[in-house]
């Protein structure tokens, strides 16, 4: 069996929802095998594993108790009552046996136990302060009845609690956590309690060893033994013993023979060295672990482990992880039962396969198993090869820019502040992904229809910006290509074409006449949108697909390049527009980044970074005489022109794109206007795409452009 679901009404930020006040405040969905909880700080990870802790119990027996503060409380008004639902699933024949009068069926009539925590507030006896009554029941709610006995023991969650301070726990002393640790372990069972434990009678044993040490003399003398000088002294302290009264003896003891006693005297050590606190917090997790009981026949096998990367380095925490999670990599057989953990780390969300991963945001939990999501089998074995540290900072956003390249990553945040938008003060996360690949990524916060038609509430709203570009070359870049002879061409259906191509691909004219007029920039993608219209067994030969190319080639011209703008633009927007989620598609219309600065009033700036890393050993004095020479040439053309040739040197790869970005950024910090900049940012036509991302995660955008300015 494992936990399946959870459910909290009223207990701490979870409130109850609904018109009748019966909806759950939060309803959790886990993995049967493998879990991590992940979220911004004050998501509610922390409220989860307590509310299971306190339904179900650990077995340390951690003193959890409900308080004040755990009823959800706002604008002054606290609740009176809150509920707990832990609900299991696929109970063995022996589970359901245990549980038998408790039992309940899922909608496809399979096994399920419902465990049920309520707790009331109730004025106490003669009218002093209130206290709280808790009961945990299971069952049907019409009709539970209380958990007790075996099937309570049965239930029992092994916990590592957060913040620990290992050398601490792993002391003697009469809190000892080892001492809890280890009396739960079955080692320590007795099964007669009227015989010791093997560890009691080496205790014993050795007390009498240590007793014989003390009464053997240490000298010549027979009599002089410590334990005979320490009873002398004894003797004239103490009065004098009268009739049946005797005399005062003294007994040397490692501890008293008691299990619980020798357990609190326990300390666990790593080596004889002094350890660090990394060190010490595997050896104190390989400790609570042992409480996992692999062998265990019945029961979930719970384990929680609260912010697991305490202390530990990343690759302290890839090992861990990687381990953990192949405990329970043989879906079916309940390795190693099942795990719940929390963590504020990038490196373990990359370490951990998407479908185990539940992302809390604005009170909602969004398990991304391929159930509740509509990401394809495809879409998970990308996004675990390329899901790395760097980009799993959206999990713990309240806003995602999708950037392609270093130039945006670099320079966003900068443009962002400058609008007076910073971007870490709003919780804003830019992930660079390296490609075009954004659609992979989007689909994370989208939601599947099953889920959407159990939650219609639920809808994943995390504001994400798509920063991208049409890549669409502008014609200057096309007429500096023919000086060399390269004549550039694109692909199009005319309406006096249509019916030969249709023929060539063996399909009806009406399947494919939208495509008239549509552009393509290249013959492999009119190839592949051609290809989606015929029939995957009909074969249509090299030549055919060459005589359609000829048919629909034409010289490319400014008309053209426009047309084929409009289609990408048209073709991204449609990728875009059907996906769930808060998700703004921006891009650069003219070509990219770069190319959309250089048409800006930033122009110069621009030019003078790009020039400056061009020659970065020219003379001081000859370098400004030939950038005022540069300024004046660009200033007479139009800004196409101007666009590009400041873009070229980007484009031969004669400077780093991200190095331009940088040292861009940079002078955009330091220019001596600052209001200057601040306002080409926030009314240029051609940085709008940028400036749209960044007003969507932050906020929206202000409602006229005078507020915009004083923002």
């Amino acid at each position: 069996m494992y936990l399946k679901e959870l459910r909290i009404w009223n207990f701490r930020k979870y409130a109850v929802l609904g018109e009748e006040g019966n909806t759950p405040g939060i309803t959790v969905h886990f993995h049967k095998n493998f879990n991590l909880l992940i979220g911004e700080n004050d998501a509610g990870k922390t409220a989860i594993i307590d509310a299971i802790k306190l339904t179900l119990g650990t077995t340390s027996d951690d003193n959890i108790k409900i308080t004040e503060e755990d009823f959800f409380s706002k604008d002054g008004t606290t609740a009176t009552e809150l509920k707990i639902e832990c609900i299991l699933s696929e109970l063995d024949a022996v589970e359901a046996g245990v549980f038998f009068e408790w039992l309940t069926f899922d909608e496809q009539g399979n096994y399920e136990l419902k465990v049920r925590l309520t707790a009331k507030k109730q004025q106490a006896n003669l009218g002093i302060g209130e206290r709280i009554d808790r009961v945990i029941k299971a069952g049907p709610e019409i009709s539970s009845s209380r958990l007790e006995g075996l099937a309570r023991e049965i239930l029992r969650t092994t916990y590592l609690k957060p913040l620990r301070n290992a050398e601490i726990e792993l002391q003697p002393g009469i809190r000892s956590r080892l001492a809890q640790i280890l009396k739960s372990h079955p080692a320590f069972f007795k099964k007669d309690r009227s015989t010791l434990h093997p560890l009691e009678e080496t205790f014993e044993e050795a007390n009498a060893a240590v007793e014989r040490f003390f009464e053997d003399s240490y000298s010549e003398q027979a009599d002089k033994t410590i334990k005979n000088q320490l009873n002398q002294y004894l003797i004239e302290f103490f009065n004098k013993p009268l009739d049946d009264e005797s005399k005062p003896d003294s007994k040397f003891k490692i501890t008293p023979v008691e299990l619980n006693a020798i357990l609190r005297r326990l300390s666990l050590l790593l080596e004889d060295v002094p350890s660090g606190l990394g060190s010490l917090n595997l050896l104190f997790i390989a400790a609570e672990l042992l409480l996992l009981d692999e062998d265990l026949t019945s029961g979930p096998n719970l384990t929680m482990i609260e912010e697991i990367e305490a202390h530990l380095h990343p690759q302290a925490q890839l090992r861990l992880i990687k381990y953990l999670q192949e405990k329970v990599s043989k879906e079916g057989e309940g390795i190693g039962g099942q795990f719940i953990l929390t963590t504020h780390s990038p490196t373990l969300a990359a370490s951990t396969k998407l479908e185990h991963i539940i992302l809390l945001h604005k009170g909602i939990a969004y398990p991304m198993g391929s159930e509740h999501t509509e990401l394809s089998e495809d879409d998970y074995e990308f996004l675990e090869r390329f899901l790395d540290a760097t980009k799993t900072n959206l999990f713990f956003a309240k806003g995602v820019i999708f950037v392609e390249g270093d130039a945006e990553n670099l320079l966003l945040p900068t443009i962002a502040e400058l609008m007076g938008r910073p971007l870490h003060k709003f919780g804003v996360s830019i992930v660079n992904i390296g490609n075009t690949a954004f659609k992979r990524y989007v689909k994370i916060y989208s939601r599947s229809q099953s889920w959407l038609t159990r939650y219609p509430e639920a809808e994943f709203k995390m504001p994400v910006s798509v920063v991208t570009d049409l890549d669409i070359r502008p014609w200057h870049y096309y007429e500096d290509k023919s000086r060399k002879s390269q004549e550039p061409n694109i692909y199009l259906v005319k309406q006096e074409t249509l019916d030969s191509v249709a023929k060539k691909l063996h399909i009806k004219k009406e399947q494919i006449s939208h495509l008239v007029n549509k552009v393509y920039g290249t013959q492999a993608g009119f190839k592949e949108e051609l290809l989606e219209y015929t029939d995957s067994d009909t074969k249509i030969s090299q030549q055919d697909f060459k005589e359609i190319f000829d048919m629909t080639r034409n010289v490319l011209s400014l008309e053209n390049i426009d047309a084929l703008k409009e289609f990408k633009a048209e073709k991204l927007r449609s990728e875009y527009e059907n996906l769930q989620g808060d998700i703004l598609l921006n891009f650069a219309k003219n070509w990219t980044l770069e190319y959309e600065i250089a048409l800006s009033d930033l122009y110069l700036l621009f030019a003078k970074v790009v020039y400056n890393l061009q020659h970065p050993n020219l003379e001081a004095t000859k370098k400004q005489q030939e950038l005022l020479v540069l300024y004046k040439t660009l200033q007479e053309l139009s800004p196409e022109a101007r666009a590009y040739q400041i873009y070229k040197p980007l484009l031969k790869k004669n400077v780093s794109k991200a190095t331009v970005a940088q040292y861009f950024a940079s002078i955009l910090k330091s220019y001596r206007d600052p209001n200057t900049i601040k306002e080409i940012l926030l009314t240029d036509s051609n940085l709008k795409y940028l400036r749209d991302s960044i007003y969507h995660v932050t906020g929206g955008a202000p409602k006229d452009a005078d507020s915009q300015r004083q923002s």
